[in-house]
């Protein structure tokens, strides 16, 4: 219905011009004078015009299914229909019109996305004193001016002492400004924006859901930095992290919850951004979720690989793991050791900030967002944090982990070094940590994304692939691509394909580009190395 809708809409007001560009016939006209005055028939016509211009605008968001734009489309098609018989009583292209009004009304569920007329104007005073105010103006104008004889040429007329003159265009020019904020709020799409008492406790409901969530993946964390928005299904028991930028709502990672609700929580997703006019993204989820995404009708490209070790295997044992071995062993003889300090535990936060600000410094960088932890004490506080040091000295570097409620997987989040830190303190700080996290029980611990890592490069693969294979082989001065890879390939884990998804009709790169800016927060963020 909405494309036919459009069509309408545009049509009807292609009428509107074409007739309005035209002589009326000659008959109708001498009619039709007789009827209604001059003054009446020359404001139709004028009106008509600004009718079939609106009706052209209005059908775009018809189109995307915006409901203001319903609302006004009926309005302006009843409005074309009057102004038609007023103007050259063209009674067939009155009929034409009313049809077209009449085929919109039973049609009202098939715009159902909300609209700045229907959300914001509506809802609000200033609709309505938008209105009267205008009405008022018009009816000040006649009052003034009732004795004055209307002509054409008072539109054109600029004379000291035509004070009629300067009120009738002020007048009209208020009322077609008026005409257009309104036809502008119908195609400007609604965004509901949260308020952070809901926004707070919506995320509370989302983390007695991590809580008890099965097969989970550490990112899933990420809930707790404050910077996503969260998509609850009906029962409460599963969600989906996402943030919006530009038009684009972006879903960071596997949906949380019980397995069976995966589908469900997606679905969720997506009908929300569709219901707020956006583009649903799924950034960085696994292969678990690729049948319920193509089931969707997304288009689906890799965009890295994440790297799990097995704990249960994991081991320093036999000559390819020398190198670690060597490391574990040079640290401990010269008294550095990892401590995993429990949510809450830590004391001396001024020395790890002291830590991460170097860093940072170090690295001419910044903190990070939506697809990655930052150094913020109340953020921090919900995980372990692993910390090396020599007894009685400060610390030399630390990690946050991401713990899972299954004890499925944990991953390494945010990981700070001092640049007086030893060579090899981050080998040290993965060997303990993955000793520690075994002891407690966890399956796999996750190293992080390799992003571009494992993309096909033949000529058959899509343009996107093949880019970012070519940027991964030549564009290691851009980042550090296959140096990251090969750091950790050396803990020899098993490497798990990583995705982005969105429907046909959004650009992919263009989504990427969406996710970079959430993540560096912003333009400048991502020029800055």
């Amino acid at each position: 219905m909405p494309p036919l809708a459009a069509a309408v809409a545009f049509i009807a007001g292609l009428a509107l011009l074409n007739s309005a560009a035209q002589p009326a016939l000659p008959g109708r006209l001498a009619a039709l004078i007789n009827v209604w005055p001059l003054e009446v028939v020359e404001l139709s016509h004028f009106l008509a015009s600004v009718v079939g211009v609106l009706l052209i605008l209005v059908a775009g968001g018809l189109w995307r299914r915006l409901d203001g734009a319903y609302w006004l489309a009926i309005a302006l098609l009843g409005a074309g229909a009057l102004f038609s018989l007023l103007k050259a009583l063209d009674y067939e292209e009155a009929i034409g019109l009313s049809l077209g009004a009449a085929l919109l009304v039973p049609c009202r569920t098939a715009f159902f996305r909300r609209s700045e007329l229907t959300q914001a104007l509506v809802r609000g005073p200033w609709a309505l004193g938008l209105v009267l105010a205008l009405a008022g103006m018009v009816w000040v104008f006649l009052s003034s001016y009732e004795h004055t004889t209307y002509s054409d040429e008072l539109w054109w007329t600029f004379l000291l002492n035509a004070e009629a003159s300067r009120s009738i265009r002020a007048t009209g020019a208020a009322v077609v400004a008026g005409l257009f904020a309104f036809g502008m709020a119908a195609l400007v799409p609604h965004r509901k924006i949260v308020k952070p008492e809901q926004a707070q406790t919506k995320r509370a409901l989302a983390a007695k859901a991590f809580a008890s969530a099965e097969a989970v993946r550490g990112e899933a964390n990420l809930l707790y930095t404050g910077d996503h928005d969260v998509v609850l299904t009906p029962s409460g028991k599963s969600f989906v992290l996402y943030a919006a930028r530009g038009s684009s709502y972006v879903a960071m990672g596997d949906p949380v919850g019980p397995v069976s609700e995966r589908g469900e929580a997606l679905l969720d997703f997506h009908a929300l951004a569709i219901r707020q006019s956006a583009n649903p993204v799924l950034y960085s989820f696994s292969a678990d979720l690729l049948e319920t995404v193509v089931d969707l009708g997304y288009t689906i490209r890799k965009i890295g690989e994440s790297a799990k070790v097995e704990l249960k295997d994991f081991s320093l044992e036999g000559s390819a793991r020398q190198k670690l071995r060597n490391v574990r062993n040079k640290l401990t003889r010269e008294g550095y050791r990892l401590t995993v300090f429990a949510p809450g535990d830590i004391k001396d936060w001024v020395a790890l900030k002291a830590i991460s600000d170097a860093w940072l410094a170090t690295h001419q960088g910044q903190e990070k967002a939506f697809s990655l932890g930052r150094f913020d004490q109340a953020y921090l506080s919900h995980f372990p944090i692993a910390v090396i040091a020599k007894e009685g000295e400060p610390p030399v570097a630390f990690a946050s982990l991401w713990p899972t409620p299954d004890r499925g997987d944990i991953a390494v989040d945010l990981m700070r070094q001092s640049p007086s830190a030893p060579a090899g303190t981050m080998d040290f700080m993965f060997i303990e940590a993955m000793a520690w996290a075994k002891g407690q029980g966890y399956q796999w611990f996750d190293l992080g994304m390799a992003p571009l890592s494992g993309l096909p490069a033949s000529r058959y693969a899509p343009v996107l692939n093949r880019l970012g294979a070519a940027i991964f082989e030549r564009g290691e001065d851009i980042y550090g691509f296959q140096g990251l890879r090969a750091y950790k390939q050396k803990f020899q884990p098993t490497w798990c394909a990583l995705f982005i998804a969105a429907p046909a009709s959004v650009s992919l790169p263009l989504a990427l580009l969406d996710v970079a800016l959430l993540t560096s927060r912003g333009w400048l963020g991502i020029f800055r190395r």
